[in-house]
């Protein structure tokens, strides 16, 4: 009997995955405003039925905990790394990467590991893991604490700030055209001062003959 993993409904993206069981069976996961509820609905491409499964809005949801601290800044100014997990490697990313490639990144490793056969407690760890990545690599701010951390421990001595260690790629977009600047007003009090200046000169010169 196929693991049922557990399903969580804030921060992630809408994952997709593929059922070897059954041929041409495709899962995907809707939201309902109004009752608040995670429905999970499987269709069959060879009929028109579904079944839906809710899960009631009182169960637990389980959240990865953020890595925003006291203790963990304390740890990154000390040079001590806040966790030995290698959260990029986790989702196979580089420390370089946009943040639009972190919810792709995490989408493919789940459907890798949801085709991998597991059994239910090593799935949701694994998932679980994969949550806590995807939180982390795409919050700015716990991204930027991570980032800070690896770098002072793997160079205690070498102080940086957290702003200096932001691997992520700038903007690459065209910047938006600026309006040209009325010089007319400039030029009319430069011919205006210069015109005063000729006049004292003139003025100067006809006073000393």
């Amino acid at each position: 009997m196929a693991a049922t993993p557990n399903i969580y409904t804030q921060k992630f993206p809408t994952i997709t995955t593929q059922n070897y069981i059954a041929s041409n069976i495709s899962c995907f996961i809707s939201f309902r405003k109004q009752s608040r509820k995670l429905v999970l609905i499987v269709r069959n491409s060879s009929s028109d039925t579904a079944s839906a499964i809710g899960t009631d809005e009182t169960s637990p949801v389980e959240i990865p905990p953020s890595i925003i601290s006291a203790l963990n800044v304390e740890k990154a100014l000390l040079g001590i790394a806040i966790t030995d997990i290698n959260h990029y490697g986790i989702l196979g990313l580089s420390r370089k990467c946009s943040y639009a490639e972190v919810p792709v990144a995490y989408k493919k490793k789940v459907e890798e590991i949801m085709n991998e056969g597991l059994v239910e407690e090593e799935l949701n760890k694994k998932l679980q893991l994969l949550k806590e990545s995807y939180s982390i690599l795409s919050t700015p701010e716990e991204r930027r604490l991570y980032d800070w951390s690896l770098v002072r421990s793997e160079a205690p001595d070498d102080y940086k700030w957290p702003f200096e260690v932001d691997p992520t790629p700038p903007s690459t977009g065209t910047p938006p055209p600026q309006e040209a600047e009325d010089v007319e007003p400039t030029i009319l009090v430069g011919y205006f001062f210069l015109g005063w200046i000729v006049l004292a000169a003139v003025l100067s010169i006809a006073l000393n003959l």
